[in-house]
């Protein structure tokens, strides 16, 4: 019964891990409709040194793309609205299987295996900060599984960078 247990606690924490959403809060009284020129942060060389050169560029030609699509026009804008700014958290994890193989009668002969997996999952969060004020007036984050493909890996960047401004579409839009 503890093995039962235990085995439902460890499938249900990765179950909840696995999930990929965005998470996205916006600063009470705000109003996401008044700003309409953005532009990236610059952050020094040491900024997110578990990142490799070509992974921060990706994430800022993505972050860039974005920003391109909400305001053509004012990209990269000295006098922006918002700055928008990233930052990566990448963790290791555990996906932990058992089998059990039961043979004989009575269960005599029980075999239990234990596949543990280590991978990598990185965290994308984006900060909108107003630029007159320097408070975060919206923020977000989203995860995945970290590829060792660069190809791959360029894909779930540009994939979370996009669900990212999808979500901050949505919290723009006013609710009816």
């Amino acid at each position: 019964m503890k093995t039962l247990n235990l085995l439902l606690a460890v499938l249900a924490l990765v179950v909840v891990s696995s999930c990929s959403s965005v998470r996205s809060t916006t600063q009470e009284g705000v109003n996401l409709d008044k700003y309409i020129s953005f532009t990236l942060a610059e952050n020094d060389k040491g900024y997110l040194p578990q990142l490799s050169v070509v992974q921060k560029e990706q994430i800022e030609n993505a972050i860039s793309k974005e920003i391109d699509a909400i305001s053509p026009d004012n990209l990269g804008v000295a006098g922006a609205d918002i700055k928008v700014n990233y930052f990566v958290v990448i963790d290791t994890k555990q996906d932990v299987q058992t089998y059990t193989n039961y043979y004989g009668r009575r269960y005599r002969n029980r075999i239990i295996e234990v596949d543990v997996n280590e991978y990598k999952e990185g965290t994308l969060i984006l900060d909108f900060i107003d630029t007159k004020t320097n408070q975060v007036v919206w923020n977000a984050s989203t995860s995945g599984t970290v590829t060792k493909n660069s190809i791959e890996l360029e894909e779930k960047i540009d994939n979370a960078v996009k669900s990212l401004f999808e979500q901050f579409k949505k919290d723009r839009t006013p609710k009816n």
